[in-house]
């Protein structure tokens, strides 16, 4: 099943509840003040079905007083499309707009406008009711089609489910492979079962007996059952109603607003950066919905239209977020887009020179902002729900499982290797790593992928020497190497496991101390020569049987050995046999 969600919208007394019930059969008044005063009080929900497209609508009826718009504010924040219900003997009116304003704000672009009543309207106040709200569609720069529509004798209901089908199709977008998101909007206890919390999965799946994380008081309990619209089910979905039963935890302690998520697959925050567009007051301390959590900030303006937000409590948010900004009087101000959930780097400059790459090339943002610390793949799905493209990735180099800066790497690899020769130069037989990791303020993956690409410095026994000139044979790694290798050849990887570090194997291939043959296969120098002398012996010429007679090698380590001679130039092959190159032949590659 996939599941969309949309919400019921309107004027108060337009008849979204009516129309909802007419279309699915639940009331969506729940309210003992609802039913007494005949108006939307709090969010309801109700669902529609359309099994041809394994879909199932969920709608959710928000209040359309103006009293109650903190309310309306909290049923539209995690829709992704809006049925607008205008009577259409009243048409238009300022909560119409108000809501509308508040549906573009959150980024709804998706809907229906249902022109309800038609059954008691005249055709005059119907048609200009019509140009009204074509007017109000065209100036919020939106297209949705308009259906008349009356709950009382049916007109229309089948053209508007008809049209409701195609938006939620057009509006399904499969958010299941991203981190769970379930907005809280209430918590109670159910007897035998204990606490329930109910909510819309905006993303993400969840199963039965899986662990989640009650944020912001960071509290883990584990999800016994779970219910769609009154049945069970083993897992839920994005854009799903869902109540979980988390017996482990006290209804108390959970508020409307809250999250429910999986852990380590978001961040906390308090300082956010973000766009609007509108010219939010700086400076003023105002209330933002970020889902249905209300809480209250102040901006800073960084660019023309973007600003820096300190927020008073923690909110989770991943980048491309929207909240509503209001007075606190409770007036619309304007909304904000997450551009950057949790900067480090809070320096204006730094984030005015590199605003192009905030909106359009995050991820080399973030690599600038970044630097020494590295992006992870846990940290962009963290920040952004999104999992980490390489590709998008022009101007990084990977060290282990982190993306550095290129010009970072560069300008640490110059001042690093500057400050190494500067104190050999002093007479140091090496510079300890700890003291290059400590001065430098340097992750140890970027010391050593610094060192494996350096032309002129290595690491030996945790000492950072030059790779041509110091004493190194006097070493105790080194000297291990010749012990190990003394006996002939060995496999590399054997070495390895035997606490030979690469380092130096590679410093001692580089000083000719040993030699690196076809395949993974290393031989001491000492040891070739030998070879050499063993094998002359044999005359002018020698085949294959008789150096395996001579040398006591099987196949494994023979042919990569005389492969070897070939290549440093004491033999070539004819027909079956080598034989010597004379003196002025030989390539001097010892």
């Amino acid at each position: 099943m996939r599941y969309v969600l949309f919400a019921t919208a309107g004027h108060t007394d337009h008849g979204k509840t009516t129309l909802v019930k007419k279309l699915t059969g639940i009331d969506t008044d729940r309210l003992p003040e609802e039913k007494k005063r005949g108006l939307t009080v709090d969010i309801g929900f109700a669902f529609l079905d359309f099994p041809q497209d394994n879909l199932r609508l969920e709608l959710i009826d928000v209040p359309g007083h103006e009293r109650y718009i903190r309310n309306a504010v909290a049923g539209l924040c995690c829709v992704s499309g809006v049925l607008l219900v205008v009577d259409a003997s009243e048409g238009v009116m300022p909560q119409t707009r108000e809501l509308l304003r508040i549906a573009k704000s959150f980024g709804i672009r998706r809907g229906v406008v249902a022109l309800t009543k038609v059954d008691i309207c005249d055709k005059s106040l119907l048609e200009l009711s019509l140009r009204e709200v074509e007017d109000l569609l065209k100036e919020n720069t939106l297209s949705l089609p308009i259906v008349k529509v009356s709950a009382v004798t049916g007109e229309g209901l089948g053209e508007l489910k008809e049209e409701l089908r195609k938006q939620a199709n057009e509006a399904f977008e499969d958010r299941s492979k991203k981190p769970l998101r379930i907005v809280v909007d209430s918590a109670f206890i159910v007897k035998g079962w204990g606490t329930v919390v109910r909510g819309n999965c905006t993303q993400g799946k969840v199963k039965k007996g899986e662990r989640v994380v009650i944020e912001p008081i960071g509290k883990t309990t584990r999800v016994r059952n779970i219910q769609n619209h009154g049945r069970f089910v083993s897992q839920i979905w994005s854009e799903s109603r869902v109540a979980l039963n988390l017996p482990d935890l006290d209804p108390k302690e959970v508020r409307r607003g809250f999250w429910v998520l999986k852990e380590g697959t978001y961040t906390k925050t308090n300082r956010l950066l973000g766009q609007s567009q509108e010219g939010v007051p700086v400076g003023k301390r105002l209330h933002l919905f970020f889902g249905m959590k209300l809480v209250e900030g102040i901006f800073s303006k960084v660019g023309e239209d973007v600003f820096l937000l300190k927020l008073k409590e923690e909110v989770v948010a991943y980048r491309g977020d929207r909240a509503l900004v209001l007075k606190s009087s409770g007036e619309v101000v304007g909304s904000f887009e997450v551009l950057h959930p949790a900067p480090k780097r809070l320096s204006k400059k730094f984030i005015r020179e590199n605003l192009h790459l905030l909106k359009d090339r995050y991820e080399e943002y973030l690599l600038r902002e970044l630097l020494g610390e590295g992006l992870s793949q846990d940290l962009f799905l963290k920040l952004t729900a999104e999992h980490l493209k390489p590709e998008n990735l022009k101007e990084a180099v990977k060290v282990g499982s982190r993306f550095f800066h290129r010009e970072y790497l560069q300008r640490i690899r110059n001042s690093v290797e500057e400050f190494i020769r500067g104190e050999l130069k002093k007479g140091r037989v090496g510079v300890p790593k700890a003291e290059v990791l400590r001065r430098f303020q340097l992750r140890e993956e970027i010391l050593d992928h610094l060192l494996r690409n350096s032309k002129e410095f290595v690491a030996i026994d945790d000492l950072i020497t030059d790779l041509r000139k110091s004493d190194i044979e006097s070493l105790p790694a080194f000297k291990r190497l010749k012990e190990l290798l003394r006996d002939g050849i060995r496999d590399e990887k054997e070495l390895l496991s035997l606490g030979v570090s690469e380092d130096v194997i590679r410093l001692a291939v580089r000083r000719r101390i040993v030699h690196r043959l076809e395949g993974p296969l290393v031989a001491s120098d000492e040891f070739i020569k030998k070879t050499v002398e063993k094998l002359r012996r044999l005359g002018n010429g020698f085949s294959l049987r008789e150096a395996k007679e001579a040398l006591g090698l099987t196949r494994k380590y023979l042919i990569p050995l005389l492969e070897y001679l070939d290549y440093l130039g004491f033999t070539r092959r004819e027909g079956n046999l080598r034989v010597w190159k004379r003196h002025g032949e030989m390539d001097q590659r010892m």
